[in-house]
């Protein structure tokens, strides 16, 4: 077994894991404080995890996941969820930009890098955690941070979240609380365990009470990272 601690979201756990390349992967992580949570892999957690392959073998690839979803599960009970979307500072203020896998968020939002310069920085390309508390929601990295491994370290306040479609430069609030939650669902990890399925659904609804969404419909050239900048990140950043 590979043995090694990590920090997340303020959060310290001890990971038992059998591949080494696990540890690597989470090295921007790795902590020596005093474990809060034990999370130990087993077989049976990486045969969940297995796709179908010609030699019928287990890969590091199954653990990682396997990691990350017991992490998932852990953490709604500490009032944290697992968003699938990419996520980025301006000016020490967090957004989050979410849409079906292949529409081209982490292309925006490379746009975005080139046309704010020096005020944007990734929090997390892939899997950001957020952190729902009274009236504060921060926005955390984690080490599963997408195939380009874009992120760093990090945390800031969520100010909103952003939902992208394909289209011609066109943006516009979203108030409709009933539209904004079914489209939340299917951008937040939601544990099969029924109590803490329900936990994370009690953290969505505080999430409508707290923030802005929006949706951009989006050409992907400079001038949508131009309209989603001036649009909703300066304003929400005033």
């Amino acid at each position: 077994m590979v043995n090694f601690k990590i920090k997340i979201a303020n959060i310290v756990l001890e990971i038992n894991a059998f591949y080494e390349i696990t540890k690597e992967y989470c090295k921007d992580f790795l902590s020596d404080e005093e474990p809060q949570f034990t999370i130990t892999l087993t077989e049976e957690d990486l045969e969940n995890e297995l796709h179908i392959r010609e030699d019928g073998k287990v890969y590091a690839s199954e653990e990682i996941s396997a990691l990350y979803r017991k992490i998932a599960d852990l953490f709604v009970e500490q009032d944290i969820l697992v968003m699938h979307g990419s996520s980025f500072k301006v000016n020490d203020c967090a957004f989050i930009i979410t849409a079906r896998s292949g529409v081209g968020k982490s292309t925006h939002v490379n746009l975005l890098k080139q046309y704010l310069g020096d005020r944007f920085s990734y929090i997390n390309d892939d899997k950001p955690l957020l952190e729902v508390k009274d009236d504060k929601l921060t926005l955390f990295s984690s080490p599963w941070n997408g195939k380009e491994r874009r992120g760093s370290n990090t945390c800031a306040p969520l100010k909103s979240v952003i939902f992208l479609t394909r289209g011609d430069n066109t943006y516009k609030k979203l108030d409709n609380k009933n539209d904004v939650y079914f489209r939340l669902l299917s951008q937040i990890y939601l544990p099969k365990d029924k109590s803490k399925r329900e936990k994370a659904l009690k953290l969505i609804d505080m999430l409508l009470k707290k923030l802005n969404f929006y949706e951009i419909n989006v050409n992907m050239d400079i001038s949508s990272a131009q309209m989603t900048s001036e649009r909703i990140i300066d304003n929400e950043i005033k």
